[in-house]
Formats: C-alpha cells, sequence, structure tokens
C-alpha cells in the first residue's frame, strides 16, 4: 500500500469533527469515540491484495473492499484552559482529508495564536512490498512506517497565517528493492528509507461568520537513501468550509508535483507525478436529538498520474458513520 491510499484510507476514521475556528477548550478531559463503515476502490501496483504482476509496465489491478474504521481522540486541559495535551488525531486535519496520529501539547497564546507540539510514534503501519519489482512470481510483503515531529504556529500573531513545520524518518522493516533481478549499484539506487520533511504555509480567510476559505501552499523533500525514490514535493490546496446550524461541511481540493531526483534503474526512466485530489467531509450534529452524537460521511478521492505507468494510482474511499463527543 503506497501513502497516496494510506493517507485517503485512515484518515476518514477521524472525519466526525472537524475544528471551528474560534473554538475554546473547557478544563478537564475530552475527546471522541468514532466508528464508520463503507468501502474502498484502488487501482495500483502497490495494492498488498494482488501479490503478482504480469506486468511492470502498466499501472496495477482494481481492488474494491469492505471498510470499517474505529478510532478516538482524547485531550487533557489544564486548568486555566490555555494548556493542553492531546493523543490521537489532530481534529483540523480531518477536513482536508490528511491523517496524522500523534502526541502532542498545545498552548493558546490568546490573541496571538495557539503553538503545537507533537510527536508521530508510527502507531499504524503501512503494508508494502519487499521488492515491488518482480514479475509472475509471488510478492512478499513487508511494514513499512514513519515516525517523526510536527510544529505547528495556527493564527500567527492573531492573523489568519498558519505555518507547519514536520521532520521524521521512513522506515521500511525488508526494504529489498531490486534484490530480485538487479545489480548491487541499481538496488542502492531503489532504497526508500529515509528522512522526510514538510514544510506548509496556510491563510484562512473569513467570508463570512459561517464560511471559511483556506488556501496553503507546502513543500516536502523526501530524502530516500536511493537517488531514484529521493524527491521534491510541490503543493496547493485550497478548500472552503460551511458551519450550518446543526451540521458543518468541508470541501478540499489539492494538487501536488513530484520531481525525483535520479533515474529508475528498472525503467531506465526518471520519475515525475502529477497528483490530486478531492475530499469531501460531512458532520450533522444531535441526529434525533441525542446530546453528544453525530452522524459524519468522507467521500475522497485521489489520483497520481506518473510519467512511468508502474507508478500510477487511483483511490476512492465512500464511508458514512456515528461518532459521540464527551
Amino acid at each position: 500500500m503506497k501513502p497516496l491510499y494510506l493517507g485517503l484510507l485512515i484518515c476518514l476514521a477521524s472525519a466526525p469533527v472537524m475544528a471551528q475556528p474560534g473554538q475554546k477548550w473547557q478544563p478537564g478531559f475530552s475527546g471522541d469515540i468514532s466508528l464508520l463503515t463503507g468501502f474502498t476502490q484502488t487501482t495500483s501496483q502497490f495494492n498488498t491484495d494482488n501479490e503478482t504482476t504480469s506486468s511492470l509496465l502498466r499501472s496495477g489491478d482494481k481492488k474494491t473492499e469492505a471498510l470499517t474504521a474505529p478510532l478516538g481522540s482524547l485531550q487533557y486541559t489544564f486548568s486555566g484552559a490555555d494548556k493542553q495535551l492531546f493523543f490521537g488525531t489532530s481534529r483540523s486535519d480531518v477536513a482536508l482529508g490528511r491523517f496524522h496520529v500523534e502526541l502532542g501539547y498545545r498552548q493558546s497564546l490568546q490573541q496571538n495564536g495557539m503553538i503545537s507540539i507533537s510527536y508521530l510514534p508510527g502507531l499504524l503501519s503501512e503494508t508494502t512490498w519487499q521488492d515491488p519489482y518482480i514479475e509472475n512470481q509471488p510478492r512478499k510483503k513487508t511494514d513499512s512506517n514513519i515516525q517523526g515531529l510536527r510544529f505547528q504556529y495556527d493564527n500567527i500573531l492573531g492573523s489568519d497565517f498558519s505555518v507547519e513545520v514536520a521532520t521524521g524518518q521512513q522506515k521500511i522493516d525488508n526494504e529489498k528493492s531490486g534484490q530480485g533481478n538487479y545489480t548491487l549499484q541499481e538496488q542502492a539506487l531503489l532504497e526508500r528509507e529515509g528522512n522526510i520533511l514538510y514544510l506548509e504555509s496556510a491563510y484562512r480567510y473569513p467570508i463570512s461568520a459561517k464560511r471559511f476559505l483556506r488556501s496553503a501552499l507546502n513543500y516536502t523533500r523526501i530524502d530516500a537513501d536511493g537517488e531514484a525514490m529521493a524527491s521534491d514535493v510541490y503543493g496547493a490546496e485550497i478548500g472552503i468550509i460551511q458551519l450550518l446550524p446543526s451540521a458543518s461541511l468541508a470541501l478540499t481540493l489539492s494538487y501536488d508535483l513530484a520531481r525525483f531526483d535520479g533515474d529508475n534503474p528498472v525503467f531506465d526512466q526518471r520519475q515525475e507525478d502529477d497528483r490530486w485530489g478531492a475530499f469531501l467531509a460531512y458532520a450533522y450534529n444531535k441526529p434525533f436529538g441525542w446530546n453528544n452524537w453525530g452522524l459524519v460521511s468522507l467521500i475522497g478521492y485521489n489520483n497520481s498520474n506518473s510519467t512511468i505507468n508502474f507508478y500510477d494510482e487511483k483511490s476512492l474511499v465512500m464511508t458514512v458513520g456515528v461518532n459521540y463527543t464527551f
């Protein structure tokens, strides 16, 4: 499973809660528990349900499967209501179609914004291939995860600007890319482990008291050990959040351009990807008059079009579910 699919799949587990601008903290424990159900459909050479591929010169096969996703978050706010410990999924990421499980600390600066520092422990691993480049033979699976640190400054000095800096490492338990058919020098070019740096600058524009427009520019440096796997990714996002009397709706569109450092020895070509995505998140509060309960839904679609057909990917997720807040 590639990050394109992973981010789309597990971001929906926290979709019930969309942070509202200006939301106040209450001292003590708080959190939410969510259960969503739906389906996913992916087309990818990294779909680990398809162990054998007949050709490396084409994109992967389509796979559709049911999905059930339980998840929760927990916060503790100190008595002054300006300091908070948290674990789980960042609520503000949900409406953007992003997902991070993190443990951290938030500090409200009152009229000057909010600072967050968190650790991403890589608790949810991703399944991928030990060696993706094997034809007509079963490929073996392995686990991959990303561990890192994240810093955010929201509403800088009371403005509508925010910044984020994150750094981490991608680890693969059994990295054997190219070991089936390629030389040691070529295998070195295909190594996927390495360091990751993420930078983002965002601006939120209040169209009205209940409607907000968010735009963002981001940059990701994947400094993989193998030159063919190392890349610079330039991205942009635009989204709108609409707060209704008993519901909230968020639509986010994104685009990324990924440029890789060196030629891939498997295809004798340098990879470059155009990636775009769309996420629609909806939450309805107090259905049937039930306090603390909510009905939720998320629809997400990602598409990656690569200069190398092997790396083309498409992902679709549709879910509905319930959320309980305490």
